[in-house]
């Protein structure tokens, strides 16, 4: 082999397929944050580690359903010699009496929308309103009517598994139209 091709192929070992060297380490910016207490959300972790260098976006895992913290975040530094600083610092730090467990991420390892949504204030959605309205909204004639239709259709099955299973039950069936039970009065 002609040592320029040598060289070359010794180059193309330490590259990845993007051209960049395999070593994860070297190029990472992402932190892994695990065993967040109670308390410490995006304000607060911004704040925290930007003693470290230049904090470019923080994104804390949240419920869906209730939109409570999950207890681990990411956080991406601008440097990555920043970013492998505050890894070793944090990592087994004691706070709020929770052992943080702080990882540096290859960036292999990151997902290209691991960072959707980072950097924005968290809102709370109020579902239990949102669901409220919507049940108690009134409604068309014909979405009565189909609501109607179904309970009859509901009720009549009710009845045939009632009767299959062998049992003599009688009972007033909904065979007449039910009337709404919301009546508004005009004045």
């Amino acid at each position: 082999m002609a040592p320029a091709k040598a060289k070359r192929k010794e180059e193309s070992e330490d590259a990845g397929p993007s051209g960049r060297e395999q070593d994860g380490n070297a190029q990472a910016r992402v932190l892994y944050l695990g065993h967040l207490p109670h308390g410490f959300y995006e304000k607060e972790m911004l704040g925290y580690f930007s003693q470290f260098g230049k904090v470019t976006r923080v994104r804390l895992s949240r419920s869906k359903r209730t939109g409570k913290a999950r207890g681990y975040a990411f956080v991406e530094f601008m440097h990555p010699e920043v970013a492998s600083v505050a890894a070793e610092a944090m990592d087994g730090y004691f706070l709020f009496k929770q052992r943080l467990s702080v990882k540096l991420l290859p960036p292999a390892k990151v997902h290209p929308l691991l960072f959707n949504g980072a950097n924005r204030k968290f809102k709370v959605i109020p579902w239990r309103k949102v669901e409220r309205g919507r049940h108690d909204r009134e409604r068309s004639p014909a979405e009565h009517a189909a609501r109607i239709a179904k309970l009859i259709r509901r009720d009549k099955a009710r009845a045939a598994r009632i009767a299959e299973a062998g049992l003599e039950y009688e009972y007033d069936s909904l065979r007449a139209p039910v009337k709404p039970l919301k009546v508004t009065f005009d004045d």
